[in-house]
């Protein structure tokens, strides 16, 4: 799991079965200080996410297979929550 934010939407008009009504968003992955590092990809969107948001990004091995029930579908990176703050203060602290 990490951190990314939304940069973006993805339209696609032909697509994996998978795919079908799903939102497909750009994300850009974030450091614990929340500046964008890494290359941009795509993740399928699980919660509503929208542009700017800062998500959580889950890329484990079968999640999204999991998820939506595809044994093998073609899904990286899934966006499972919306973060609203993140305190790195109190991490440094202890």
């Amino acid at each position: 799991m990490y951190l990314a934010k939304v940069i973006g939407k993805v339209v696609s008009t032909i697509k994996h079965p998978a795919y079908l009504d799903r939102k497909l968003m750009l994300i850009h992955p974030l450091t614990a200080d929340n500046q964008p590092t890494g290359r941009c990809t795509i993740a399928i969107d699980y919660v509503g996410a929208g542009e700017g948001d800062t998500v959580i990004i889950s890329a484990g091995p079968g999640t999204a297979a999991e998820v939506f029930g595809f044994p093998r579908a073609p899904i990286r990176e899934l966006i499972v929550g919306i973060v609203d703050h993140t305190d790195l203060t109190k991490a440094i602290e202890k």
